[in-house]
């Protein structure tokens, strides 16, 4: 288990992720705020920091009026694909993608998406499914992501000499 450390930057070699991360909270409506900018993500900071015992939640946009956002190409990522999240402390969490799913925005798991664990976990969830008509998006992608097992890698200053 890691010390607590907020994310301050998530990359996903595979599918050209490379994204800062911007600490948010709940938005008027109760539900998880977005980040300001679209290219950068955002940690939801009533989850625990990457590679604690718990559900680590990101959230990002897709897409902007000014086109592809920080979480545009997460729909391509594949189970066994690799995340890395970097934290300030400058250590950095490596997770493995182990589920890929999209759900209805009207019929959204938010118990079991939202839920702790006794494990480390992280939660990447962005938009989903657009309606033209409707302009606006009708389901949320979820990634879940395990660590891996030699998944923290020290900062130069704290490593052994």
């Amino acid at each position: 288990m890691l010390d607590p450390s907020p994310p301050v930057r998530i990359t996903a070699q595979a599918v050209g992720l490379d994204a800062a991360v911007d600490t948010v909270g709940t938005a008027g409506d109760s539900t998880v705020a977005l980040p300001d900018e679209g290219d950068r993500a955002g940690w939801y900071s009533a989850s625990v920091t990457p590679g604690q015992r718990g559900n680590t939640l990101l959230v990002g946009h897709v897409d902007t009026t000014r086109g592809p956002a920080a979480f545009c190409t997460l729909g391509a990522l594949r189970k066994g694909d690799h995340i890395t999240v970097h934290r300030r402390d400058k250590s950095i969490a490596r997770f493995t993608v182990t589920a890929l799913n999209v759900y209805e925005r009207d019929n959204f798991p938010s118990t079991s998406v939202y839920a702790p664990t006794a494990h480390p976990l992280l939660t990447l969830i962005t938009c989903a499914d657009w309606d033209p008509g409707n302009r606006t998006y009708t389901a949320n992608l979820v990634v879940t992501a395990q660590p891996e097992p030699q998944q923290v890698s020290q900062s130069a200053r704290d490593r052994p000499t």
